[in-house]
């Protein structure tokens, strides 16, 4: 119950952290350093606070919420959008640090059910991996788009930069597998995935690092942690279209790069199933993220049963 828990919301940004207390007016700002995660830490121990919770902020919230549970105290990290629909919900349009500190804080007390899913140090690591490894990536991706259009001398540079970018990517890529293979149980994971169609090792380290639940949830979950569950968006009588929303953007790029490569690829179930969507008059967006949630869901069940893509799960 709301009126039971005293609940701690922090606004986590790079230099600051905003603090608030639901129910209550007490507020505080400290530094985003050690010693302002020492204040934190005395000033929540001052108060009788069930729980604090933080956004996840690419990595800002990490010193504060390590530094918490390092003091026995109760930490949950929420997807952002969570909380801003439920500020929507309340009605509230003004944003600033203080006030996102109020909404955690309220929105935390209504989650006091929700398990605390334990700071995994590895996977931490090797998600920061991922996505360094995806921002570079991209920009090879631009610059290499640049260089048939720049002056000669121009390509030149380009060229050497997307060397450079290739040989970093490298040993990116080298760190992951490093990383996977000092894990046995998330290396067998990343082993399984492999199996399907259109899943390379990278791919399947993504998968399994930043989506943890896959293999032991239900299908609906897993698609809707993807982004590629359908939604209704129907009115009265009027039957609206379908549509995805929200979900781990990491996850579902990785996935619809496998879904692309699977899809269109000669025989296989996926290109099977595509070809017969777009047969069928289905647009070739709408059938590729059908083909999306067809292998999440399918990923999914194949490593509940501990079993591998050609062994099909039951």
């Amino acid at each position: 119950m709301l009126e039971s828990t005293r609940a701690v919301g922090i606004d986590c940004g790079k230099d600051f952290l905003d603090v608030a207390v639901f129910p209550g007016a007490d507020r505080l700002r400290v530094t985003n350093t050690p010693e302002g995660h020492r204040n934190l830490v005395a000033w929540v121990a001052e108060r009788s606070i069930s729980v604090v919770g933080l956004e996840a902020s690419g990595g800002y919230e990490r010193p504060s919420r390590d530094a918490l549970r390092a003091a026995g105290v109760s930490v949950r990290v929420f997807d952002p959008a969570r909380v801003r629909f439920f500020a929507k919900a309340r009605g509230q349009r003004a944003k600033n640090d203080r006030l996102d500190a109020s909404v955690i804080a309220e929105f935390t007390a209504t989650q006091t059910t929700v398990p605390s899913l334990p700071t995994d140090p590895v996977r931490e690591e090797l998600a920061g991996l991922i996505k360094a490894r995806h921002l570079l990536v991209d920009k090879r991706a631009d610059l290499n788009k640049s260089i048939s259009q720049a002056p000669v001398a121009a390509q030149e540079a380009l060229t050497r930069a997307v060397e450079h970018l290739a040989r970093e990517i490298a040993g990116l890529d080298a760190a992951i597998a490093r990383a996977t293979g000092a894990q046995p149980t998330l290396a067998r994971t990343a082993r399984d995935l492999q199996t399907a169609p259109g899943i390379g090792p990278v791919t399947a380290v993504t998968l399994a690092v930043l989506l943890p639940e896959l293999g032991r949830t239900s299908g609906q979950k897993i698609a809707a942690l993807a982004g590629v569950a359908p939604f209704d968006h129907d009115s009265g009588k009027r039957g609206g279209q379908r549509h995805i929303s929200g979900g781990r953007a990491g996850v579902r790029h990785a996935l619809y790069m496998a879904a692309l490569s699977a899809a269109t690829r000669t025989g296989g179930v996926l290109a099977d199933f595509y070809t017969g969507l777009i047969r069928r008059g289905k647009p070739p967006k709408v059938a590729l993220t059908a083909c999306m949630r067809k292998l999440i869901v399918r990923l999914n069940a194949m490593l509940a049963k501990g079993a591998t893509w050609e062994a099909k799960p039951a």
